[in-house]
């Protein structure tokens, strides 16, 4: 089930799924901005291409994502879109290894990056501040805020709030 939002467009859930992600990785960019939901079904290639991007790079891994944290990323850019914002979410992390995560500073011992059901990351020129509040505005999962680093964490799990250093 996609998370609560309407935002006026009582159908937004209905119409096809497109979800922008960007990742800088030894260097280069990464980028998927596809369609990865339609009719009802997620759409297999674009939903791999979206795990590969979001795959742990420094083990080298790739897991099936969440779709609902896909939805949520989705939801994100959608509000976005209203208020005429069309840019690209970078992605700092998706999912982790175990060892990856022990070696994360802060990193939660039972973190759902290791499920492949968060994200952290921004949106250029688009303060994490306002990424955090309309992702506490869907309704999807658990919402940080990382103001000094200047990025958001969103998951699918319960939902709750917080502030990271």
């Amino acid at each position: 089930m996609p998370p609560a939002f309407a935002g006026g467009q009582t159908d937004f859930w209905s119409k096809p799924r497109r979800v922008w992600l960007q990742r800088r990785v030894a260097g280069r960019i990464e980028e998927v901005n596809e369609v990865y939901f339609a009719d009802g079904q997620l759409l297999r290639d674009p939903y791999i291409r979206a795990c590969r991007l979001l795959r742990d790079v420094r083990a080298g891994e790739a897991v099936q994502m969440s779709p609902v944290l896909l939805d949520i990323l989705c939801g994100i850019q959608g509000v976005a879109i209203a208020h005429g914002i069309d840019r690209p979410l970078i992605t700092n992390s998706g999912y982790r290894s175990p060892k990856t995560n022990s070696a994360t500073e802060g990193a939660a011992k039972n973190s759902l990056h290791m499920q492949g059901r968060a994200w952290d990351g921004r949106m250029p020129d688009y303060p994490a501040k306002m990424l955090a509040q309309i992702a506490q505005y869907l309704q999807g999962g658990g919402v940080g805020l990382y103001v000094a680093s200047n990025f958001c964490h969103v998951d699918d799990g319960r939902l709750r709030t917080w502030r990271g250093a």
